[in-house]
């Protein structure tokens, strides 16, 4: 069941579940860019302008231990990334890449002290599907590289037998390559890997807002009545209720709520700003999970989003 929360907060929040441990800071203030059109060339003849390929933000964490009371148990020093995707021939690359970490409190004969926060990896690199994913420490040596699913189409026998190959030494490898799959499911597949509507979790644009409507409507079926303004979105499934709360104007995500035998084990807020350029900008993201039932521990997890840019100039 806390998989499913997790997938749940990963779907509908777009949140950063799978990168280095989160720690938070003050809010830095908030820049972004104008949205970059995917564009298409209204003269004959002529090459349409390029579409934006490069997405970066800075992302400041914190995560704090909190007791039944929501006091602070334990907080850990915040630390402050560097995110950036590009789009290559093969698909969305994505980095992270450490800015600072804040120096924690220490205990000591001449009483608080600070130190500084050592952290053993720097960078972590996820590659297109084609590409592993590394993962280098301070001094920007490699310490770590895992395999990538293959979505390579196979040109003849020979490349069948060397992909069974692989598959043999790797059985858990899922295999997208086209003597497993249909041509036409391939090529969907590709273009899936190149989308950049994932951007909408991020930056929501005006014109985006009837296919995240229809998207909340599937996924969560009909609003059952309103709070707070906002649109009530409410599922059940193997003993958990899901409470989604939704902004109508913009059909974005704001709050959502998971409760299991009637405690409350996971609580998400999304905060946004408008940007005149953008539409909205994804500006905060917190979580909290329900550790323990008998001790009422929470993790409570902060993320916050600055410097948001789209950006030209990557490979194409």
């Amino acid at each position: 069941m806390r998989a499913r929360v997790a997938a749940l907060v990963a779907s509908l929040a777009a949140g950063l579940a799978s990168w280095p441990d989160p720690l938070l800071a003050a809010a830095p203030q908030l820049r972004s860019t104008p949205a970059v059109p995917d564009t298409t060339s209204r003269t004959p003849g002529t090459p349409p302008a390029p579409a934006w390929d490069t997405f970066s933000a800075d992302l400041t964490l914190r995560r704090r231990l909190l007791n039944k009371d929501g006091s602070a148990q334990l907080e850990a020093p915040e630390i402050r990334y560097r995110w950036q995707r590009k789009l290559g021939e093969g698909g969305w690359t994505s980095s992270l890449t450490v800015l600072s970490v804040a120096p924690t409190t220490i205990q000591t004969a001449k009483g608080p002290q600070p130190a500084s926060m050592k952290v053993p990896i720097s960078r972590v690199e996820i590659g297109d599907p084609r590409t592993p994913s590394r993962v280098f420490d301070t001094n920007g040596n490699l310490v770590f590289m895992r395999a990538t699913p293959m979505f390579a189409p196979v040109a003849g026998a020979a490349d069948r037998r060397a992909t069974t190959a692989s598959q043999n030494d790797a059985p858990n490898r899922l295999d997208l390559t086209s003597a497993a799959l249909p041509a036409d499911l391939l090529d969907r597949a590709s273009a899936a890997m190149r989308s950049r509507d994932w951007v909408e979790h991020l930056m929501p644009s005006a014109s985006g807002r009837a296919a995240r409507r229809a998207a909340l409507l599937r996924d969560l079926g009909t609003p059952q009545g309103t709070v707070r303004g906002l649109e009530r979105f409410v599922t059940a499934a193997n003993g958990a209720t899901t409470e989604v709360l939704a902004d109508p104007t913009w059909a974005v995500p704001v709050e959502m709520s998971v409760v299991e035998n009637g405690a409350l084990v996971s609580h998400s807020t999304l905060s946004y700003e408008q940007d005149p350029g953008a539409g909205l900008v994804r500006r905060r993201l917190r979580t909290e999970l329900l550790l323990s039932a008998e001790s009422g521990q929470r993790s409570q997890v902060d993320v916050e989003f600055s410097n948001i840019r789209l950006d030209r100039g990557g490979v194409r």
